[in-house]
């Protein structure tokens, strides 16, 4: 959890100043990005404080497979704009997915709670994307113009 907070002020802020996260969290707090990292802390501690630590690795280690499946997958079909090696990033792609399966089979097998607490928070987390672009009428925007070059 540690790591993923202290990471989190200047994602949160980057992220936030391409659409993806409500605006407030451009803002910055003593000339840093750290409002957002104030946030996730909260949420961190009322995350910690409310689940078991089980459920949260859980869930933290099938977001981020989840998460590198699709980084690596985007960059097998981004090859020409990353100059990235395909086979690496179908290998990697394939490796993460395979990893996420075997994390939700194991969990499903030892404590099958966990994997019902990942569908939850899962479906929370595209209701909630849901519900805040239809509110705020924010969209992503491209990062890429169709040539490739950066926006």
């Amino acid at each position: 959890m540690n790591a993923t907070l202290y990471g989190s002020a200047r994602i949160s802020y980057i992220v936030a100043k391409e659409g993806q996260l409500p605006g407030v969290l451009e803002r910055k707090v003593w000339d840093r990005p750290i409002e957002g990292l104030l946030i996730v802390a909260g949420i961190t501690l009322l995350v910690a404080n409310l689940f078991d630590v089980t459920s949260i690795s859980t869930m933290g280690s099938a977001g981020f497979l989840l998460i590198f499946t699709a980084v690596n997958y985007a960059n097998f079909r981004l090859y020409k704009r990353t100059g990235a090696n395909r086979v690496l990033a179908v290998v990697g792609a394939v490796v993460c997915a395979g990893a996420l399966g075997a994390l939700v089979w194991e969990t499903l097998r030892t404590t099958p709670a966990n994997v019902l607490v990942l569908v939850v928070m899962g479906a929370l987390a595209f209701t909630i994307e849901g519900l805040y672009r239809a509110i705020t009428g924010r969209e992503i925007r491209p990062v890429f113009r169709k040539d490739g070059c950066p926006e």
